[in-house]
């Protein structure tokens, strides 16, 4: 049947149309030419990223480290974001993103091109990444706060959604193509392949940086006077605090980072020591979970904006839990695989729900300080929770870290879920 307009008869739109129409609105920022160059770059060098992520902790196996001394080589990668991201966050409200983007990613290529050479040679030991590591990590405390808020600058505010929500989805097809393909180079080459493939992969972003229109990008209203640094930082922890959308989300955020999300420290463990996995077989459990969390992005890139964002942090929350209890019980690959592609999936509808409802809870001026706290927030729990999953790891055994953080994890969820929920401080963000 169709409707008239005009007393013509006009066909009703197809089921074929609509489809497309709704996949349009869930690539939407990328017809904006420098999320577009952005986009595409942050994924070649994120597979490289992924790819050198996966064989670091291998690395460290490979020359008889101990749970703790992996723990601490993830520890000291992101430790410099507790004291140092909250710093980023103040020069991303300040100075230019994309020239300060240049500048770390830079610095993290030759890190890697570091950590490539003392491998490939044999001289590589378990301090030197422990090292290199720490290095990167201060380079990552000023770089990820300004990433996480570079979006606002590249697409206008009805896009901002979909532009985070692509830019995860890109983090996690990096995250299954990494992973996969440094397994099996790990098992043909060695882990000093991947590490050049990372150094060379930030051409990739580099290049985007340097060809984007800085006319194009977004104005950013700027005070006339800049506080100074203490005030800036107390203005941006000031608003999160006061912000019941900003508050608890973040609380939520830090409680799962710190005991149950530390699978750069336990997946390895788990997949060598109790699933009996070689290079090969640990990347595709890593690919695996990659999977999940890339469909869990691109779903949220379709239905974000049309769901009740409390309950998805929540539900994602709950499902995780669930889902990690069963990774923690699971011994054969048969079921651990299955598994890791659904705690995937709920830890980014979590995670990426979280960083869509403080954005739309933050004014322009305040973007870059407020998601340096949940920068701060999310990697800085990770030093905690890599010594606290390694710990319990070698204490026990690698399952424990899984069944340990899911109990932890619903304390948390139970707690936000009072705040938000039933004391009635949920604010719906507008659209």
């Amino acid at each position: 049947m169709g409707h008239r307009a005009n007393g013509v008869d006009r066909p009703e739109p197809s089921v074929a149309f609509l489809a497309m129409l709704e996949m349009g609105r869930g690539f939407s920022a990328v017809r904006h030419r420098n999320f577009r160059l952005y986009w595409i770059g942050q994924i070649v060098s994120l597979v490289g990223t992924w790819m050198q992520s996966v064989s670091q902790p291998w690395l460290v196996l490979l020359l008889h480290g101990t749970p703790i001394q992996l723990g601490a080589v993830l520890a000291l990668q992101f430790a410099p974001a507790l004291a140092l991201a909250p710093l980023g966050g103040v020069l991303a409200d300040r100075i230019d993103k994309r020239r300060l983007l240049l500048l770390t990613q830079t610095v993290a290529a030759l890190q890697a091109v570091v950590l490539f050479t003392l491998t490939v040679t044999g001289l590589i030991e378990i301090w030197q990444i422990m090292v290199l590591a720490l290095a990167l990590g201060f380079v990552n405390a000023l770089d990820m706060p300004v990433r996480q808020s570079f979006a606002a600058e590249l697409v206008p505010r009805e896009d901002l959604i979909n532009a985070i929500t692509l830019n995860s989805a890109s983090f996690n097809l990096a995250r299954v193509i990494g992973p996969a393909v440094a397994g099996i180079a790990l098992a043909l080459y060695g882990p000093a392949f991947n590490f050049a493939i990372n150094a060379v992969s930030y051409l990739g972003v580099l290049a985007a940086l340097v060809r984007m229109d800085p006319a194009a990008m977004q104005p950013i209203v700027r005070p006339e006077q800049l506080a100074s640094i203490r005030s800036s930082l107390l203005e941006g922890i000031r608003y999160a605090v006061r912000t019941p959308t900003v508050l608890w989300p973040l609380v939520l955020l830090g409680g799962m980072g710190t005991f149950a999300m530390n699978f750069q420290t336990l997946l390895p463990l788990f997949a060598r020591y109790t699933l009996d996995l070689d290079a090969d077989g640990f990347g595709a459990l890593f690919a695996a979970m990659g999977l999940g969390s890339l469909i869990g992005s691109l779903s949220l890139a379709f239905i974000g904006s049309r769901r009740p964002l409390v309950g998805m942090i929540l539900g994602g929350g709950l499902s995780f839990a669930v889902f990690e209890t069963g990774l923690g019980l699971s011994r054969t690959a048969l079921w651990a695989f299955p598994l890791v592609v659904v705690v995937g999936l709920s830890s980014m509808l979590m995670v990426n729900t979280i960083n869509i409802i403080v954005q739309r809870s933050v004014p322009d001026a305040l973007r870059g300080r407020v998601m340096a706290l949940y920068v701060t927030v999310f990697a800085g729990s990770t030093p905690i929770g890599g010594l606290f999953a390694g710990t319990v790891a070698q204490a026990w055994d690698p399952p424990a870290g899984f069944l340990v953080g899911a109990a932890l994890s619903v304390i948390f969820i139970g707690l936000v879920a009072w705040h938000l929920v039933v004391r009635g401080k949920a604010r719906m963000v507008p659209a």
